[in-house]
């Protein structure tokens, strides 16, 4: 007999405007992406030259579950800081992309702005502790907003598929939840990172309007860690074909090891130029570094 998991669902209420998000409004370029290792999980801070300084603009997940760093609750603070009004924006409720939350007090006091899904019962009983969190309004799902910089860089973000209903007894968030992508303009046109969290590259909407639109991939955060899962033809063919930059690194968020096989990097290095960099989160742990940078 199967299994049957208990679920319940994400009862925060709906941002009232997503109009008053600007996390970028300072920005004057975005700078990339820093990818923190984590163990197994996602945990994504988006770097921004304000004034001439380095900063955070919005933190993407908090996960970290398998073989995390963490010898105690003050490292996460330490590794991965936050400032107390800053956006943090969940990809979805899969306990490896925001575990690492409870464990610290920075992101308990960030603006949180998640998917509604239906999720563990520990997810819904930490998203009640939360005084600042909003779901995103069922009305945008499919849609593609932007966060927008001072110049031409910007964010573009998207609920990739609906909430079932508080009474559905599970939902595939990987499917339902939220995807990014990061927007340069360089000298030699606009290029992109995506940070897919769990959804495969070809079910986010923004992802393909990229890819027409010929803006180059300069860096990848592989999905679900690197697994297999939901792989399809479609996925492959977006990335084969997909216009890249002079330089394009792909970098696997995992532990190693992990209980799940992550990544299959193969399925990458089948596609993409021999150019192309494959990094993993992990690698950082071996040299001291707590993260790996993605750059424009």
């Amino acid at each position: 007999m199967a299994t049957v998991r208990n679920r319940k669902a994400i009862a925060s209420p709906d941002l009232a405007n997503i109009a008053g998000l600007s996390p970028l409004a300072k920005a004057s370029r975005i700078l990339g992406v820093r990818l923190f290792d984590v163990g197994q999980g996602d945990s994504v801070a988006i770097l921004v030259d304000v004034e001439g300084n380095e900063e955070a603009a919005l933190q993407l997940d908090y996960g970290g579950r398998e073989r995390n760093p963490f010898t105690k609750n003050s490292d996460v603070d330490l590794r991965m800081p936050i400032a107390g009004n800053q956006l943090l924006m969940l990809t979805h409720w899969d306990e490896d992309h925001w575990c690492s939350a409870p464990k610290g007090t920075m992101a308990q006091n960030a603006v949180w702005l998640v998917p509604r899904q239906v999720t563990s019962p520990r997810a819904v009983r930490f998203s009640a502790t939360l005084n600042d969190i909003h779901c995103i309004p069922e009305s945008l799902v499919g849609q593609t907003l932007r966060f927008n910089t001072r110049n031409d860089d910007y964010i573009l973000w998207e609920k990739i598929g609906s909430f079932p209903g508080a009474f559905a007894k599970d939902e595939d968030c990987n499917k339902s939840g939220v995807a990014l992508a990061i927007v340069r303009k360089g000298l030699d046109g606009f290029e992109a990172i995506l940070l897919p969290g769990d959804a495969p590259f070809e079910k986010v909407g923004c992802f393909l309007q990229l890819e027409q639109q010929g803006v180059a991939l300069r860096g990848i955060l592989a999905f679900h860690h690197g697994a297999g899962t939901h792989w399809t033809q479609a996925t492959a063919s977006l990335l084969q074909n997909w216009t890249k930059a002079k330089t394009l690194e792909v970098v696997f968020s995992c532990s190693q090891p992990n209980s799940y096989n992550h990544p299959d990097e193969g399925r990458y290095k089948a596609l993409l130029p021999t150019t192309t960099a494959f990094l993993r989160t992990a690698d950082a742990r071996a040299s001291k570094a707590i993260a790996i940078d993605l750059r424009f």
